[in-house]
């Protein structure tokens, strides 16, 4: 390395590795700095107050030592790869399986991924989610894994650091623990089992592209969108109330007209009402006609909230309180969570036909103006309009149908991650596979499956036994047949 790219190597160091403590070959003195660099023998630490100063290797301990050689090929191998835009693309327990990206220079916005996959260890202060794309952003080199993915293949990919310290951590850590077996230096990753699921509520509109939806859809930092004219429309959260349970929405590109969600008088113990719910038609992406049910007030529990006794419709995703005035008392959501591919919803799935609900707590329409200041600033969230109040008409059917009008349905897709099934290995008695946590191939990992149990060969030829998720009854194996399997032991 020339002296130009050493500098290039003690400016990066400087601002990305934090303090450490060094200590003295005699372990009589230490010292907390930055590592700046390795060069000719002499070790270059950068102290707190900005300054670099030189020192002689050999004056420090052997695992100083050890460190400084490993930071100094991991920092050069960082120096010549430069800063990395790359993409999210998996989130995975040990860290963001990831793709190098660039924007194509024709078109600004559309980025074209390149290159293999690689892990990036969790830590840091970056904070991202699937699909996210992280700009100009130093990675140092932490080692290798081994990723297998669900149909049993396996692959090397690189590990990443965010910081210098824990990629040369970690890569020393994995080198002690092989014992300098190459074959150990790379440690398993397993893709998680992931579960996509959609969920789908009530979004009332009330003027210039804002809505009103469940706080669920704005949670977690999930894409939402509002299906409109037969396409999903993404949409931006505007603000999120976890204490009313509540959320706005802002969708421009979505012009529907507000609709009249506040009466002009509060709701009163005892007081008759009519309830109308909405439900999803079988394609889960329009209401259904409205069902109305009567029933009274029950309970006035706080400023926000009140309790009526209208029997719901079991899989109502929304619906309204109504006075005998038809002017809406409150509104309530009830979201809905469907697996993708699968005919019932995993939250409401159930082996007999539901019963209505009873007793139903609902928010109380005045509080949807609440929803719309903005506390910190004691002032209007920018842009949204005043709510509408007064009457929905004189007949009941028209009020129904005029609201299902007026609403439009949110949607919301994610992943969400699976817990394998049990195996053999994670099931057998204590000591029953290899040393250490974690299933082994050592002898008995096995264990528990019994005579005559099930086996299977994988694609890749490794193989399983009945216990393990990546089981196939329908290609038995011989025993003595593939290779011990790292998840099941079989």
């Amino acid at each position: 390395m020339n002296w130009r790219n050493f500098l290039l190597v003690v400016v990066m160091s400087g601002a990305s590795a934090p303090a450490r403590e060094w200590r003295s070959a005699d372990g009589a003195r230490t010292v907390e700095a930055q590592f700046a660099g390795l060069q000719e023998g002499k070790l270059l630490l950068k102290s707190k107050d900005g300054k670099v100063a030189s020192y002689p290797v050999s004056a420090f301990s052997k695992e100083d030592q050890q460190f400084a050689q490993q930071a100094q090929v991991t920092l050069a191998a960082a120096v010549k790869a430069r800063p990395l835009n790359f993409e999210v693309n998996q989130m995975l327990p040990e860290g963001l399986l990831c793709r190098v990206v660039s924007e194509l220079p024709t078109q600004k916005g559309l980025w074209m991924a390149s290159g293999a996959s690689f892990l990036v260890l969790p830590g840091g202060e970056l904070t991202v989610e699937r699909g996210s794309k992280v700009l100009a952003q130093t990675l140092y080199h932490a080692g290798t894994r081994t990723y297998q993915a669900l149909d049993g293949t396996t692959s090397l990919i690189s590990a990443y650091s965010l910081t210098l310290d824990e990629a040369v951590n970690t890569a020393l850590l994995i080198q002690t623990a092989s014992g300098g077996d190459p074959a150990k230096q790379a440690p398993l990753i397993v893709e998680p089992l992931m579960e996509k699921v959609v969920v789908r509520g009530l979004g009332l509109p009330i003027g210039k592209g804002f809505f009103i939806t469940d706080a669920a859809f704005a949670e977690g930092k999930h894409p939402v969108a509002l299906h409109y004219e037969g396409k999903d429309v993404p949409a931006n959260v505007v603000k999120l109330d976890s204490k009313r349970g509540l959320a706005v929405l802002q969708c421009t590109a979505v012009v529907v007209p507000a609709g009249a969600f506040i009466a002009r008088e509060e709701a009163v113990f005892g007081q008759g009402i009519l309830v109308a719910s909405l439900t999803l038609n079988s394609t889960r992406k329009a209401f259904e006609p409205v069902t109305l049910t009567t029933g009274i007030v029950g309970r006035l529990i706080d400023t926000t909230r009140f309790q009526h006794d209208a029997p719901l419709v079991p899989d109502a995703v929304g619906g309204f309180v109504l006075s005998d005035r038809m002017e809406v008392l409150g509104v309530f959501f009830a979201p809905e969570t469907r697996s993708v591919g699968k005919g019932s919803s995993s939250s409401k799935a159930s082996s007999s036909p539901p019963e209505p609900r009873g007793i139903t707590e609902c928010h109380r329409s005045e509080i949807l103006e609440q929803l719309l200041g903005d506390s910190s600033k004691g002032k209007r969230l920018p842009g949204v309009p005043e709510l509408k109040r007064g009457s929905l008409g004189s007949d009941k059917q028209s009020a129904a149908d005029l609201l299902r009008k007026s609403c439009v349905l949110v949607v919301s897709t994610r992943e969400i991650a699976k817990t394998p099934p049990a195996t053999a290995a994670t099931s057998q008695p204590p000591g029953g596979g290899g040393p250490g946590p974690g299933p082994g191939p050592g002898p008995g990992a096995g264990a528990g499956a019994g005579p005559g149990a099930g086996k299977s060969l994988s694609a890749s030829g490794i193989r399983h036994n009945a216990g393990c998720r990546y089981y196939n009854a329908a290609k038995p194996c011989q025993a003595g047949e593939g290779t011990p399997c790292k998840i099941c032991g079989g």
